[in-house]
C-alpha cells in the first residue's frame, strides 16, 4: 500500500475512533468485574455509540425532545460521510425530513396534523439503528482490505468494535448466548493479526482466513437482524431487538439505565449541611424520627422503579439538602442542575406529556418557606414529600411514619448563618458600600411592576419570602391569556451558591437575573444601579462556610451511617419490619458506594465486613428472624465503634 494511501487511511480511522475503546466483550467473556465509587465516570463509548444510546432512550420518552436528538443523527451522520458521503446524505435528509414533520405546528383550517410521536420516534429510530449496523459493516470490509497493513486493520477493528457497540447495553440481557458468541469473533479477529515480535524475535504473521471468517460472522448477525430489514417490536420499549435470532429471549427484561452524557455524581466538595438540632448540640442517635428521615433522605429503596436499580435517592439531587448543580439527564433535564419531574422515565404513571424541566430547588429552610413546588401547587411538606416518592420516582404508598421522619428531618434544615444581614433582614454594617446602595434599589417601588418593589415578594423580614405566587412573564402560558404562569416566590437567602435561577434554570447568575427585570419590566436601571442590585442580592445570598473543607467524606458518612442504624430500636417497637429491610439496604448499598473514598485501603475488610453485616441483617429481617437482626446489628454498633478511628 502507498504511503500517501497509509496516511489517509490513519485519517479515516483516526476521525472514526475518536478517543480510547474499552474492550467491553474480553470483559464480559472473562468475567472481570468494575468496582462502583463514589463519583462513578462516565462510560467511555465511541462518538457513533454514544449518539445512538443518548438518542435511543430520547426517543423512548414523552415527549420527545427532538432538539436533542438532532446533535446525535448529526454525529451518526458525520462518522458515516468519512465512509460514504453520499449514503450519509442520504440518511440526514431522511431523518431531519422526520423530526420536522414530528415537530411542525398542525394546520386546523385544512386539517394537517404533525406527524404523531410515537411514528416518529418509531421511524428515527429504524433508521438510525439500520445506519449504525452499516456503518460497522463498512468498517469491517475496508479492515479485510487493509490486512497487509496491521496498523490500519487494528485501527479499523477498534472502530468497528466501538460502533457495534451501539448494542452492548441491549444484547447481553436480550441475546447473550450470542452476544458471547460474537465477543469471541471480535477477540480471535485481534489474535489472527499476529504480531510483530521484539527485535525480530516471536513474530506472528497475520491469519487472513481466521480474521475474515469472524468478521464475516459479525457482519452476518448484525446484518439479518439490524440491517435493511430492521423493525422494532410493536409496543415495546424501542431498542435494538435481534427478533429473528433463535437465541433471542423474548421476554428479557432491559436494565435500567440512562444515557450517555447523564451525571448523577454529587458535587465535591460537599455543601456543609446545617441541622437545627445539631447545631443546638443535640445527637442525632437520640432523636429516632430524624434519624428515620435522614436514612430515608439517602435512601433509593423509598422509590419505585427504575430509580431504585439506578440508586436515586432525593440526595441524589438535593447533595446535603442542598442543590446538585451537575445534575443531568438527556432527555429529561434542558441543562445541568435540572429536570423534567413529570418525565416518562421514572414515573410513567404521572408523565403530563410535556417537556417543563424545573432548576433543582436549594432545600435549606424548606420549614419556612410553603407553599411547596416550584408553582407552589402543594400547601404542606409532608404532600410535597410524598408526591415526589409517589408519582415522580413511581413509588409505593409510603409508611405514615416514613413521611413523619422525612418531614421532621427536612424540618432541621437551615440557612448558612450570614453575618450581613440583621435579625429583620436589613443589610448590617459589615455589608458593602455597594450593597448598601443596592438595597435601596431592592426596596424601591417601580411604576413599570404596578408600583411594587422587589421587596414586595421577597420580603426581607419573612426570609425573603411572601408566601404567595406570581406570574411574573418567566413562563410562556399554554395559551397568550392563559394564567398558568405564576410560580411560588423563593427565597434569596444562600441563594449565592445556587445557580442557575429562575424556574427553569434559564438565568445563568444573578446579574442576568437583574437585567432580565430591568429589559423585561424596562425599569431603566443603568450600569450602575444594576451593580449595585447584583451586589446586594450576593450579600443577602451569602453564607460562612459554604462548603466542606475537605474532599473526604467517608468518615463523616459512616458516622451518619450510624445515625441511620439508630431508629432500629424504634422501628422494631413499631413493628415497622418494612423500614427496617429500607434502613439495612440503604447502609448496604451507601457503604459500598462510598468505601473508595477510604483513605488506606488496609481497612477496607472493615467496610466489606460492615456492608456484609447490613446484607445479612436485610435477610434476617426478611425471614422474621428478629433475634438474628438484632444481634447483627449490635455486631455492626461494635465492629463500628472498634474501627471508627481508621475509617477516614
Amino acid at each position: 500500500m502507498k504511503r500517501t494511501q497509509l496516511a489517509a487511511g490513519r485519517r479515516l480511522a483516526t476521525r472514526i475512533i475518536a478517543g480510547p475503546l474499552l474492550l467491553a466483550w474480553a470483559t464480559v467473556l472473562l468475567g472481570a468485574a468494575t468496582a462502583a465509587a463514589h463519583i462513578v465516570p462516565s462510560e467511555k463509548l465511541h462518538p457513533v455509540a454514544e449518539a445512538y444510546r443518548r438518542a435511543t432512550f430520547i426517543l423512548n420518552l414523552n415527549p420527545v425532545v427532538w432538539e436533542q436528538v438532532g446533535p446525535d443523527v448529526g454525529t451518526i451522520a458525520e462518522h458515516w460521510r468519512a465512509l460514504d458521503s453520499a449514503a450519509a446524505g442520504e440518511f440526514v435528509t431522511e431523518l431531519n425530513g422526520i423530526i420536522a414533520e414530528a415537530t411542525r405546528r398542525g394546520d386546523e383550517a385544512n386539517g394537517s396534523a404533525p406527524l404523531p410521536r410515537a411514528v416518529a420516534a418509531r421511524q428515527v429510530f429504524e433508521r438510525m439503528t439500520r445506519g449504525v449496523a452499516t456503518i460497522g459493516r463498512e468498517l469491517l470490509r475496508r479492515a479485510e482490505q487493509e490486512l497487509g497493513d496491521r496498523y490500519e486493520v487494528e485501527s479499523l477493528l477498534r472502530a468497528a468494535q466501538g460502533v457495534y457497540g451501539s448494542f452492548d447495553d441491549v444484547l447481553p440481557a436480550v441475546d447473550p448466548q450470542a452476544y458471547q458468541r460474537l465477543g469471541r469473533c471480535w477477540l480471535a479477529m485481534s489474535s489472527a493479526l499476529g504480531s510483530e515480535g521484539l527485535l525480530g524475535r516471536g513474530a506472528a504473521q497475520v491469519d487472513r482466513e481466521r480474521f475474515v471468517r469472524e468478521a464475516r460472522e459479525i457482519v452476518e448477525y448484525m446484518d439479518a437482524h439490524f440491517g435493511p430489514q430492521f423493525a422494532s417490536i410493536e409496543g415495546r420499549r424501542l431498542a435494538p431487538w435481534p427478533i429473528h435470532s433463535p437465541t433471542f429471549d423474548r421476554n428479557a427484561v432491559l436494565p435500567a439505565r440512562l444515557p450517555p452524557g447523564a451525571n448523577t455524581n454529587k458535587q465535591l466538595p460537599r455543601p456543609r449541611q446545617i441541622l437545627n438540632m445539631t447545631a443546638r448540640g443535640v445527637n442525632e442517635s437520640e432523636t429516632a424520627l430524624i434519624a428515620l428521615g435522614d436514612m430515608a433522605f439517602d435512601s433509593p429503596y423509598i422509590f419505585g422503579e427504575p430509580a431504585r436499580a439506578l440508586a436515586i435517592s432525593c440526595n441524589t439531587c438535593h447533595n446535603k439538602s442542598i442543590t446538585n448543580p451537575q445534575f443531568v439527564v438527556p432527555g429529561l433535564s434542558a441543562r445541568a442542575g435540572g429536570m423534567d419531574v413529570s418525565n416518562s422515565f421514572f414515573a410513567p404513571h404521572a408523565n403530563n406529556g410535556h417537556f417543563n424541566p424545573l432548576d433543582i430547588p436549594d432545600l435549606r429552610g424548606i420549614r419556612f418557606l410553603a407553599p411547596y413546588g416550584r408553582n407552589g401547587r402543594l400547601e404542606s411538606l409532608r404532600e410535597f414529600v410524598r408526591n415526589v416518592i409517589v408519582n415522580e420516582f413511581n413509588g409505593p404508598e409510603p409508611d405514615p411514619t416514613l413521611l413523619d421522619g422525612m418531614v421532621a428531618y427536612m424540618f432541621e434544615f437551615d440557612f448558612l448563618p450570614n453575618p450581613y444581614l440583621n435579625p429583620d433582614g436589613s443589610l448590617s454594617g459589615k455589608a458593602s458600600a455597594a450593597a448598601r446602595r443596592g438595597e435601596e434599589i431592592f426596596r424601591r417601588p417601580f411604576e413599570q411592576m404596578a408600583g411594587m418593589s422587589c421587596a414586595s415578594c421577597h420580603i426581607p423580614s419573612a426570609n425573603f419570602v411572601d408566601h404567595k405566587r406570581h406570574d411574573i412573564g418567566s413562563v410562556r402560558g399554554a395559551s397568550e391569556h392563559s394564567k398558568d404562569g405564576a410560580l411560588d416566590t423563593p427565597t434569596l437567602l444562600g441563594i449565592r451558591y445556587t445557580p442557575p435561577y429562575f424556574h427553569d434554570g434559564s438565568q445563568p447568575t444573578l446579574r442576568a437575573v437583574n437585567e432580565w427585570f430591568n429589559d423585561v419590566y424596562t425599569l431603566g436601571l443603568s450600569e450602575q444601579e444594576l451593580a449595585d442590585l447584583t451586589s446586594y442580592v450576593e450579600t443577602v445570598g451569602d453564607g460562612v462556610d459554604a462548603y466542606e473543607n475537605t474532599v473526604h467524606t467517608l468518615e463523616a458518612e459512616l458516622e451518619e451511617f450510624s445515625f441511620f442504624l439508630s431508629a432500629f430500636e424504634f422501628l422494631e417497637q413499631q413493628g415497622k419490619r418494612d423500614l427496617i429491610d429500607a434502613t439495612c439496604q440503604t447502609i448496604a448499598l451507601e457503604i459500598r458506594a462510598h468505601k473508595w473514598d477510604l483513605q488506606d485501603y488496609a481497612h477496607m475488610p472493615v467496610l466489606d465486613r460492615l456492608a456484609e453485616l447490613m446484607d445479612q441483617a436485610y435477610a434476617a429481617n426478611q425471614n422474621g428472624a428478629q433475634e438474628e437482626v438484632r444481634a447483627l446489628v449490635r455486631e455492626y454498633r461494635e465492629t463500628y465503634r472498634k474501627h471508627a478511628e481508621a475509617l477516614k
